[in-house]
């Protein structure tokens, strides 16, 4: 079976802006994110990762610390709003949330949605045409 290289393409647009995903564990609840690809983000992260490895060297960085950091991002960059949950979400609510350690499991679902609103649905191609392998030497 042949993948179709266009069903490959990310949607930029989607990523940036964002879209509600549903979260499996909790049934009904939904997260509106951009993905973990935003370069804003990413720039982010990369700086946040610098500056906890510098700061706790060899020590290794604590899980909650790494949460709580990450859980700023998440709210700045990637989460948007979310739905199914008893409180009404505004930005302060999210980063109080999303900057609690005893949050981690909300995190860790924004998290989880942020890297499904990146996927793609792969298509396949009924016959091998286009196919890259090279020419045989007697053709």
């Amino acid at each position: 079976m042949v993948v179709k290289l266009a069903s490959l393409k990310a949607n930029l647009a989607r990523e940036e802006k964002g879209d509600w995903i549903e979260f499996p564990d909790w049934p009904g609840v939904e997260f509106n994110v951009s993905s973990l690809h935003l370069p804003a983000y990413q720039i982010a992260r990369d700086i946040l990762f610098k500056r906890l490895s510098r700061q706790y060297k060899k020590a290794g960085i604590p899980s909650a610390v790494m949460t709580t950091e990450l859980g700023k991002l998440y709210a700045k960059h990637i989460l948007h709003g979310w739905r199914g949950l008893d409180v009404a979400y505004s930005m302060d609510m999210a980063l109080e949330i999303m900057t609690d350690p005893e949050y981690r499991n909300v995190v860790a679902a924004v998290e989880y949605c942020a890297g499904r609103v990146s996927e793609t649905d792969i298509e396949f191609v009924e016959d091998e045409v286009g196919n890259s392998a090279k020419p045989s030497a007697t053709a």
